[in-house]
């Protein structure tokens, strides 16, 4: 019993002795304690590269859906086919996604709320993080693109004034015209979008041929504001008589001829004296000044006939007249051009505030100019010169030739801060390895090379102006 208790008492001793020793032995805690510092760095900076692969793959993917949207309805835009949109979408994901396994979750067209919605998704191998259970990461993106033209608007906070010279001349006789009207009918849907409350977009329409139907704004705008005043002019023992009843106007002279000066008394638009006993107005069709009303807007296009020759340099000024703010004062409250100097002024996201845009539009050869009546009785008045098909006067145009008056308006509204688009419409093939007049007309006006378009089907026309209504009205990321 007594050698027991005393074998006890010595294990005990040895036990305690063995304890002591173990708090006074680091050895073996130095290499635990480096063991779990080296895991826990290795897991921090692991995490880390894990964490900066998936940012990456994120961004990628999120560039993936963006561009996809876009395209999308950029693509609607052009075609109005949503499976082509759709298809589009897909094709574009597959060409821009992350290197890591990615899909496609959903792709939805709302043409309600005129958007295209895509969720993509991305999943990232994480070997730093599978030590601590997390072998991958699943990540998921949304991107959305909104029609600001014909959707709900805002065109990325800039908003439009938009003018379309549309050529009605006899030459656009049959489907022409047709295709002329469903193209123009085109960019009002795109450019035109819904809440008009915070950026605006208008559109005016200056159709021409012979001249221009000043409409509603004759009185206003119009030399001899009497529609009865005719003239007689002599030719030996023979005369003709010139008369008026329309505000069918034509060309300015004098020092305001190149500009978009205010059309004051003593100094606005001359009027235009036929022969014979039909003075209808040649074209029969207004202008418009802008608005945001697809309707009205549609419902004289519809209205178009084909008539008439060909006085381009007239669409062209009065596409200028119905952009300038010079024009303020005789143009309806809702149609009264913004400032220029709003096209300069950047918005917060450094936008610019407005777009002033003219589209000019013909099929042919500009070929009808004007002279002054010399009777102080009817100063104001014009008539076709010399030059053109069905004129008695002996008088040449003080302007010059329909075709340099065009591109002398054209370099003055570009200088005031108007971007131009030109479009040409079955226009005459090159002769001796020289481009036609009109092509060249169309091709020096425009702002740009790549914005005059040479057009020979009425599917390129409606193309051409899908395009121009894109360019200027173009769908934003809205996410």
């Amino acid at each position: 019993m007594f050698a027991f208790v005393n074998w006890r008492a010595a294990w005990l001793r040895r036990a305690s002795a063995r304890t002591r020793g173990l708090g006074r032995d680091h050895r073996g805690s130095v290499a635990i304690m480096f063991g779990l510092t080296v895991f826990i760095i290795f897991t921090i900076v692991g995490s880390a590269v894990d964490y900066g692969r998936a940012m990456l793959a994120r961004a990628r993917l999120q560039a993936a859906v963006d561009s996809s949207v876009l395209a999308a309805a950029r693509v609607w835009q052009l075609n109005n086919d949503l499976q082509l949109a759709e298809e589009k979408a897909y094709a574009q994901f597959d060409s821009n996604k992350p290197y890591n396994p990615s899909r496609v979750i959903s792709f939805t067209p709302d043409m309600v709320a005129a958007t295209f919605t895509m969720v993509g998704e991305t999943v990232v191998k994480t070997p730093f993080l599978s030590f601590v259970n997390h072998p991958t990461i699943t990540i998921e993106t949304r991107g959305q693109a909104l029609l600001a033209g014909g959707g709900n608007g805002g065109n990325g906070g800039t908003s439009l004034e938009v003018s379309l010279m549309l050529d009605v001349t006899g030459s656009m006789a049959g489907s022409k015209i047709e295709d002329l009207k469903a193209a123009a009918k085109d960019l009002i849907d795109i450019v035109i979008w819904a809440d008009q409350s915070e950026y605006t977009s208008r559109v005016a329409l200056a159709p021409f041929s012979s001249a221009i139907n000043a409409g509603a704004l004759g009185p206003s705008v119009a030399h001899n504001p009497s529609t009865s005043l005719s003239f007689k002019l002599r030719s030996g023992s023979s005369s003709t008589r010139y008369r008026t009843n329309t505000y069918c106007v034509s060309e300015r002279t004098g020092p305001q001829n190149f500009t978009d000066a205010a059309p004051k008394d003593g100094d606005k638009i001359p009027r235009v004296y036929q022969t014979g006993s039909n003075t209808a107005c040649v074209p029969a069709a207004p202008i418009v000044p802008m608005t945001s009303d697809k309707d009205a807007l549609k419902t004289v296009i519809n209205g178009f006939v084909a008539s008439g020759n060909t006085a381009g340099h007239l669409g062209t000024a009065w596409a200028w007249y119905l952009l300038s703010p010079n024009w303020a004062s005789v143009l309806p409250a809702a149609s009264k051009p913004q400032p220029y100097s709003m096209v300069t002024e950047v918005g917060a996201k450094g936008q610019p505030l407005l777009s002033k845009i003219a589209v000019l539009m013909t099929d042919g050869e500009y070929n009808y100019q004007y002279c002054n009546s010399t009777n102080p009785n009817t100063a104001g008045a014009t008539i076709p010169d010399s030059d053109t098909g069905n004129s008695g006067a002996n008088c040449k145009s003080p302007n010059g030739t329909s075709t340099q008056q065009a591109r002398d308006l054209c370099a003055a509204m570009k200088v005031a801060g108007i971007k131009v688009y030109t479009v040409g419409f079955e226009l005459p093939d090159p002769k001796n390895g020289k481009d036609a007049d009109s092509v060249v007309t169309l091709r020096e006006c425009a702002s740009e090379p790549h914005m005059f378009y040479n057009t020979k089907t009425g599917d390129e026309l409606r193309n051409a102006f899908r395009h121009i209504a894109t360019s200027i009205a173009a769908p934003i990321l809205s996410r």
